[in-house]
């Protein structure tokens, strides 16, 4: 898909594609939702830095909610977090690969 393309159409559907596999196996079933997911990322330039980085902030946080990471002060089950845990990193990993950015894969991994 073009670059034109990606900028114009939804960035990330989690639970399609690669995220599937990573997603069904890191987080717990109450976690896996079957609604995807999605960052818009229309308005940013990401082969900056600037909007690569406001792409990953997003990123980050749409994950947080998908993965139920955002909860982890009321959860009092070491196995719930770490699902939780392996969830986000999965899920995140999976995004940024998709979106296939030299910059954002470079922000994720620094």
């Amino acid at each position: 898909m073009s670059n034109r393309k990606l900028r114009n159409y939804v960035a990330i559907i989690l639970v399609t594609g690669l995220a599937t596999p990573m997603v069904g196996l890191a987080a717990s079933p109450s976690q896996v939702y079957d609604d995807p997911v999605t960052v818009s990322y229309s308005d940013l330039d990401i082969n900056s830095l600037s909007g690569a980085q406001t792409l990953y902030s997003r990123l980050q946080r749409a994950t947080e909610k998908f993965c139920g990471v955002e909860s982890y002060t009321t959860i009092r089950s070491v196995r719930v977090v770490a699902d939780a845990r392996a969830c986000f990193a999965g899920s995140l990993s999976a995004a940024v690969e998709k979106i296939d950015s030299d910059t954002l894969t470079s922000i994720h991994t620094s």
